[in-house]
């Protein structure tokens, strides 16, 4: 993937990111087990993949998202991601649930700092409400608390508050 001509390395890779830490910050919310969690990744990935169509005109989010017609390109991609993301949490010595919370938080509040100097309101709106799409997706991709899949709830409360965090730092 491309950083788009106006920004710097770090800022791509933070702009770039961001949507795939949100996943994550997400399916660690709520104890949805191990099967519950596969939900919640592939509700991420999917909300990262739905954009190529729903957020068509927006280059920004186009360019994040990986080009699935090539796919050793595709692997690529997702290789340097993987390694982009995998940096970030251990730069910042992310060892808990709590600290990788704040850590997003404080990168998305950067990332729409960056956003807003360099690009229209249009797209800036279009990313903020991306991001809090797949955070919503994954919230309501599995049920916390249930036994053999009985019982729990969607979007438990540990997400709600998260996702309302989320909502404040993109603001």
């Amino acid at each position: 993937m491309a950083a788009l001509e106006n920004y710097s390395e770090k800022e791509w890779e933070a702009i770039s990111a961001t949507p795939q830490l949100v996943g994550l910050a997400m399916t660690g919310a709520g104890a949805s087990g191990i099967i519950g969690s596969t939900k919640e990744m592939f509700a991420s990935a999917s909300g990262m993949m739905n954009a190529k169509t729903e957020y068509s005109s927006n280059a920004l989010i186009q360019a994040i998202i990986p080009n699935t017609t090539d796919a050793s390109k595709a692997l690529e991609d997702a290789k340097k991601q993987r390694t982009v993301l995998m940096d970030m949490l251990k730069s910042n010595n992310i060892k808990s649930q709590d600290q990788l919370t704040e850590m997003i938080l404080t990168e998305c509040k950067s990332v729409i700092t960056i956003l807003e100097n360099k690009e229209t309101p249009e797209v800036v709106s279009d990313y903020k409400k991306w991001v809090l799409e797949i955070a919503e997706k994954v919230a309501n991709a599995a049920k916390e608390g249930s036994f053999l899949g009985f019982g729990g709830e969607r979007f438990s409360e540990n997400e709600q508050a998260l996702f309302e965090k989320l909502k404040i730092a993109l603001a």
